[in-house]
């Protein structure tokens, strides 16, 4: 059974790069139903260590995957 952690997540937004917070949570994009406070945490996480960034003035709230983010995703699937 998947549970949802930072690794999911951010592989979840390199695939699809960029992606409203509703989107995000979909079971269909995540392969589960995250609890809504544990997934804002992470990307809260996410976004503090500057692997996503909102996209500024989009509404709903819309996250991108950055370059930073897209090598982290990177190296976790190396190991």
């Amino acid at each position: 059974m998947l549970k949802l952690n930072r690794t999911l997540l951010l592989n979840t937004l390199i695939k699809h790069e960029t992606l409203t917070v509703t989107d995000i949570g979909k079971q269909e994009n995540l392969g589960l139903t995250p609890n809504k406070h544990h997934l804002q945490l992470l990307l809260d996480q996410l976004e503090q260590q500057s692997f996503i960034q909102k996209l500024d003035g989009a509404k709903p709230c819309t996250y991108t995957v950055t370059d930073k983010g897209i090598a982290e995703g990177n190296k976790f699937k190396a190991v």
